[in-house]
């Protein structure tokens, strides 16, 4: 194992004399390797495998340490060989962590013991000769600077291992939560972050107020801190923590979020001061005095990895110089064709310097991006003075101005689709290095932050000669490197790792973080409390009577019966007891049932709790007579008057006599309601007709009243019963449902049709067993005066009759409404539903059944202006109008017939804009994904070809590109973000003047976009030349002597404020929105 630091190697041999001799389990002699005391424990006759020799590698150390963390890293061997000839021999070999838990390693399987007087080599020797071998242990004691060697992290805490704790990933927020604690620990910018005033902010809508906890957290929680609230304050959601985003885009999102929310305060230009240095781009005649310079602003420099060998390199590199001669001359103002050199150069640099290193770029020729898995060295220290430029701030930063050292390394592992990000960071000027992986925070070593993140691995024709373990550790190597730096100037770093002081901490901040922690350790305590109950629901007469659906009551209604909490370990007595004070009983006028879930999905009630489980905890109850899945118990409860005599007894009369207890409905038809009437104790021999007279005198009809029964077996199954059947020919057993109704006259029946109602039990049933009750929601509904609407209807109701119902509320014809389904996830409006004579209402709502009382069933109305048939008869097509500038956009929805042409679309739009008066007139309509411009459409292409992933602009050609000279090109320009397959914004054209420097063609481009100064000051500006590749562009260039080709065009290169930049379909572009 060459990567660690061994401490000692040594060999210890035990020599036995006797082994028929040996106990079942024996220890060698103590021996002391690397400090630490050893020997070996043998099994002879097995250790749970009877014909197997076990041989372990035992600490000989106290069992009981005083320090909780000892341990002892160990690689070692053991062999037994014969006491003659050690060439004959077995061995196994392991490494370990040996601590108290784990004080013995070893092998329960190291020989067979049939095997050890048996001959190993033609010779005819054994391992063991005359009763005697040898056991050997080559031993290997190895340091653990970082006290995680072979860890298995099994209650690790890192606060009590290094005295920091990590940040959880939320799914994939392992490369936010490297920057973070990089952030967190350049000390200047924690304290500028804690000076914006936040007392009146809300956490999940304050990107500051959020970070001020994140930092706040990271700073006294014991355990790992969450950034779920920092995310949300962000604007993501769930989805946009489970995606990965490019770590120096997020940096410069967020540091551009906070500068703004620092304006105004203590901590106004403390990001300036920290991150942001000046670089200058210029053009140098050789043989004239003329110079192009311009000086711009950089928080961070992104530097070459590939054909860099150092960070040195990658330096020299950035500011390498270009000569301009020959066919590529420069045309200096007054001067000509000059030869020039064109390069940049620093002219000052930040206490803190973000270096990103280019491992991720886009290959022309794979027409993709690759990650750059090339070797890359960096150092501890870099003096920096060579690449700043001659000039009074170098003067004024003296000799060792701009020395720096090592502060963070950020780690990628993985390769462009995928992988892991983790930080190594310094927190003090002269501490130690820590490896801060999410939630774990361990001590690393300076191998593990320089060599381990160089990159490169082996080179390939090594490959051949390794095992392959060590191919696996290299391939790890070859994919885990740094990809960003963070280097602090030597003479700035006492002021940017100055500790923070508790004043320097806001007070509402730890008052109201204090608060939360109080709040969260007592729902934690009624958590542990909840432990120890759990609830009863507790079924009556009462919620039986007041039921009008299936079963006793609807077990989806929370409010259905009475809840009691339980104490599990409280007796069936207590329980008893309790039930008969909460309905005012004597504990002896009431009997217990439980009520059980049957196969068929009804709940009825089962058995009575006997007197013989008195003394029986409630738990032990759930278990014998409740369903374990469920977490709540669920009985009824019967009341007997006084001259009923004791529930038991008469319970065990019922047991003998077979008696069942039984529970009745009525259905009454002429009103189409259904209501529980109570229960009736029969006989099972006794015939269903029986109890016809007993029904209507509980329902308080004429004795003789004919009736017709149901039995209610479940929600799609109402049988009739005859009535000269018995109880036990239909099956009836206790705790079933009966349902009755009069038997009804052909008149009765004539006159109840003809007005719509359910004649009978079962089309009653049917019907409540479709009937839903539907929320209809304004799909538009600005200004919050649009009523909702909840009806009751059917799952197999039509479109139509849906539409009838909601428009009898609305008061308009049912064809001028239109309806849109909801978004599972989160009840937003989601798609027209298309109007389908046959189509039903369980197929219009996003989930095809909801049991009746669960859930909410949401449909969004709009009213229309005309029949919904027309408009399913033409297409929605959203266009932007783009005005004078870029920046003035507007966006219109027209509808169109699905046959129309472009120049229909456009005639649609005009009357909704307005040209320019000394405009062109003319118009072009164009479709761009993602920044991109895929198609511009002529006046006769249908509208069919519009795809539904484009966005349509409409916009006037500009009088310059119409009136332009013939020998005047125009160019296309495009927007992106650090590389050319990430784009975003609006394309858009430029005429290229005869003559014209660059510096006026940007002033035109400025004009064209309507961007104000400071964010055009931002943009860096490119040629991009097909088949690839990219000139960088200066002010003093004339674009109308370059030869263009297709498919040439004007690069700008600024950060996406849209949140819709591509990512080649992998990501999407970072907003913050808080």
């Amino acid at each position: 194992m060459p990567d660690l630091e061994e401490r000692a190697c040594e060999i210890f041999q035990w020599h036995i004399e006797d082994w028929k001799a040996l106990d079942k389990r024996v220890t060698g002699p103590e021996f002391e390797i690397g400090g630490y005391k050893w020997r070996i424990l043998l099994f002879p006759l097995g250790n749970g495998v009877p014909d197997q020799v076990a041989v372990y590698l035992d600490s000989a150390e106290p069992r009981e340490q005083p320090d909780n963390t000892w341990h002892a890293c160990a690689h070692f061997a053991l062999l037994m060989s014969n006491p003659n000839d050690p060439t004959v021999y077995t061995s196994h070999f392991a490494h370990h962590r040996f601590t108290v838990d784990e004080a013995d390693w070893g092998f329960t399987r190291f020989t067979e013991i049939k095997k050890l007087e048996a001959p190993l080599d033609q010779r005819g020797v054994s391992l063991i000769d005359k009763g005697q071998t040898v056991i050997t242990a080559y031993v290997r004691v190895y340091d653990d600077p970082t006290g995680v060697l072979w860890h298995n992290f099994i209650n690790y805490d890192s606060k009590a291992m290094t005295g920091y704790v990590g940040l959880k990933n939320q799914g994939a927020t392992c490369y936010m939560n490297s920057l973070l604690q990089s952030l967190f620990f350049t000390n200047y910018f924690r304290k500028s972050v804690f000076e914006i005033p936040t007392a009146e902010d809300e956490p999940s809508k304050s990107v500051a107020l959020a970070l001020q906890r994140v930092f706040y957290q990271l700073a006294t929680s014991s355990n790992s801190v969450g950034t779920t609230e920092l995310t949300r304050s962000f604007g993501w959601n769930s989805l946009e923590s489970f995606m990965q985003h490019d770590v120096q885009e997020f940096n410069r999102v967020l540091q551009d979020n906070l500068e703004g929310k620092m304006k105004g305060t203590a901590a106004e230009g403390a990001i300036q001061w920290l991150f942001v240095g000046k670089m200058k781009s210029y053009i140098k005649c050789i043989n004239v005095d003329y110079e192009s310079s311009r000086v711009e602003n950089f928080y961070d420099i992104q530097l070459n990895v590939k054909g860099c060998k150092t960070l040195r390199d990658s330096f020299a590199n950035y500011i390498d110089v270009e000569t301009l001669d020959g066919d590529n001359k420069y045309h200096a103002e007054g001067h000509g064709l000059q030869d020039a050199r064109k390069g940049v150069i620093f002219e000052t640099l930040p206490p803190v310097l973000h270096l990103q290193l280019k491992r991720f770029e886009y290959d022309i020729e794979r027409d993709a991006m690759v990650k750059i898995n090339d070797r890359h060295e960096f150092p501890l220290d870099i003096d920096l003075a060579d690449f700043v430029a001659e000039g009074e701030e170098k003067r004024k930063a003296g000799p060792n101005g701009f020395k720096y050292t090592l502060h963070g390394v950020l780690v990628h592992s993985g390769d462009l689709h995928g992988g892991h990000y983790f930080a190594l960071l310094k927190p003090e000027r002269d501490g130690k290095w820590y490896k801060f992986d999410d939630d774990r925070v361990t001590m690393a070593t300076m191998k593990e932050v320089l060599d381990e993140n160089y990159g490169g691995g082996e080179p390939m024709e090594n490959l051949a000669g390794m095992t392959m373990a060590m191919r696996q550790t290299n391939r790890h190597k070859r994919f885990t490197n740094a990809y960003m730096l963070v280097y602090v100037r030597d003479n700035t770093m006492d002021e940017v790792l100055k500790p923070l002081a508790a004043s320097d901490i806001p007070e509402h901040l730890q008052r109201r973080l204090d608060d939360e922690r109080i709040a969260q350790e007592n729902k934690r305590k009624e958590r542990d409390e909840s432990m120890l109950y759990f609830n009863a629901r507790i079924i009556s007469d009462v919620d039986f009577k007041a039921h009008d659906g299936f079963d006793l009551f609807n077990p989806l209604t929370p409010t259905a019966g009475k809840i009691l909490r339980v104490r599990k370990q409280d007796s069936f007595a207590t329980f008893r007891e309790v039930v008969a004070a909460s309905y005012g009983r004597a504990e002896d006028q009431i009997r217990i049932w439980t009520l059980v879930k049957r196969q068929n999905d009804t709940v009825r009630t089962d058995i009575p709790i006997p007197d013989s489980d008195l003394n029986t905890t409630m738990e032990a109850i759930k278990e014998k007579y409740g369903t374990r899945a469920q977490a709540e118990m669920k009985c009824y409860i019967e009341f007997f008057d006084q001259s009923s005599g004791s529930p038991n007894a008469k319970a065990a009369s019922e047991a003998q006599n077979g008696t069942i207890m039984i529970f009745t409905k009525y259905y009454d038809p002429s009103t189409s309601t259904l209501e529980g009437v109570g229960r009736i104790y029969v006989q099972k021999t006794a015939k269903v007709g029986d109890i016809v007279g007993n029904l209507n005198e509980m329902k308080g009809l004429p004795v003789n009243t004919p009736l017709k029964l149901f039995e209610e077996i479940k929600p799609t199954m109402i049988e009739p019963m005859k009535m000269k059947s018995t109880f036990h020919q239909c099956e009836i057993q206790g705790g079933d449902i009966i349902v009755f109704q009069k038997d009804l006259t052909p008149k009765e029946v004539s006159e109840l049709t003809a007005q719509n109602a359910r004649v009978g039990i079962p089309q009653y049933y049917e019907y409540i067993y479709n009937r839903i009750v539907v929320q209809f929601k304004p799909k538009y509904d600005e200004d919050g005066t649009l009523p909702t609407y909840s009806i009751e209807l059917s799952k197999k109701s039509t479109y139509d009759q849906v539409a009838s119902k909601l428009a009898e509320k609305l008061g308009v014809d049912p064809l001028h409404i239109q309806f849109t389904s909801a978004s599972a996830p989160n009840g937003l409006p989601k798609s027209a539903i298309k109007r389908l004579t046959n189509l039903q209402l369980q197929e219009m709502l996003t989930h095809v059944y909801v049991h009746q009382g669960a859930g909410l069933n949401v449909i969004y109305y709009e009213k229309l202006d005309m029949s919904i048939v027309e408009l399913e008869s033409k297409r929605l097509i959203k266009v932007t109008w783009l005005g004078p500038t870029l920046k003035d956009e507007t966006t219109h929805e027209l509808l169109l017939l699905k046959t129309s042409t472009m120049n229909v679309l456009v005639d649609a739009l005009l009357p909704k804009v307005k040209l320019e008066p000394n405009g062109t007139q003319k118009l072009r309509t164009f479709g761009v994904f993602n920044g991109k411009l895929i198609k511009e459409y002529g006046p006769m292409d249908p509208i069919t070809a519009i795809h539904e992933s484009l966005a349509i602009y409409v916009e006037e050609i500009p009088v310059d590109e119409l009136s332009r000279k013939d020998d005047e090109q125009v160019l296309s320009c495009f927007h992106f973000q650090g590389d050319v397959s990430r784009m975003h914004g609006i394309p858009f054209r430029m005429v290229i003047k005869e003559g014209e420097l660059f510096v006026d063609l940007k002033a035109r481009i400025r004009a064209r976009l309507g961007m104000n100064e400071k964010d055009f000051a931002k943009v860096k500006f490119i040629l991009f030349r097909i088949p690839g590749k990219i000139n960088s562009l200066n002010d003093d260039d004339i674009l109308s002597e370059v030869e263009f080709r297709a498919g040439d065009a004007i690069g700008l290169d600024h950060i996406d404020k849209s949140g819709r930049s591509n990512r080649l379909g992998l990501e999407k572009a970072i907003t913050i929105r808080g």
